[in-house]
């Protein structure tokens, strides 16, 4: 954990997710010394919601749901900013998740502006037009993430 917190307190920019809500983003904020490290630090910290909701686990949740209940588990909010995907999947990526109970995580603006957060809005998926799987395209993620860190400086 030393090296993890070093880490942190030298960051000039933090990225929490994209991953599971429950499983994967939240359990790591959950170790009180390194949501502290992050709360300290004075640098833009963007949080990668879900392109899609998680049959079981967020199923009916909106971007600021998720907001919530990171900030919730936490104790406090975290991160200044949420990047979402701008545009919907295709018809038949949405038949294949609703066959799953998985729908698109819907942007709720003003939900997700009262609860103080910056709305970075860009088309970072990529969907396998053969599976219908939907992820998010490192490189487009990336692109716009340092477009957004070199505005905020």
């Amino acid at each position: 954990m030393p090296a993890a917190i070093e880490a942190i307190k030298e960051a000039d920019y933090m990225i929490v997710g994209p991953g599971s809500l429950y499983t994967s983003v939240i359990p790591n904020l959950l170790v009180p010394e390194i949501a502290e490290a992050i709360a300290c630090q004075q640098v833009p910290i963007v949080y990668i919601c879900n392109i899609m909701t998680q049959a079981g686990e967020t199923t009916g949740y909106t971007v600021s749901d998720h907001i919530r209940a990171i900030d919730r588990a936490v104790g406090k909010p975290l991160f200044s900013a949420v990047l979402v995907q701008k545009d919907s999947p295709s018809g038949q990526a949405l038949v294949r998740y609703a066959r799953e109970n998985s729908h698109p995580v819907f942007l709720d603006r003003e939900a997700v502006r009262d609860l103080g957060r910056w709305i970075i809005q860009s088309n970072v998926m990529d969907e396998d037009e053969h599976t219908g799987f939907i992820r998010h395209n490192p490189q487009r993620l990336a692109q716009v993430l340092m477009r957004w860190y070199e505005q905020d400086k």
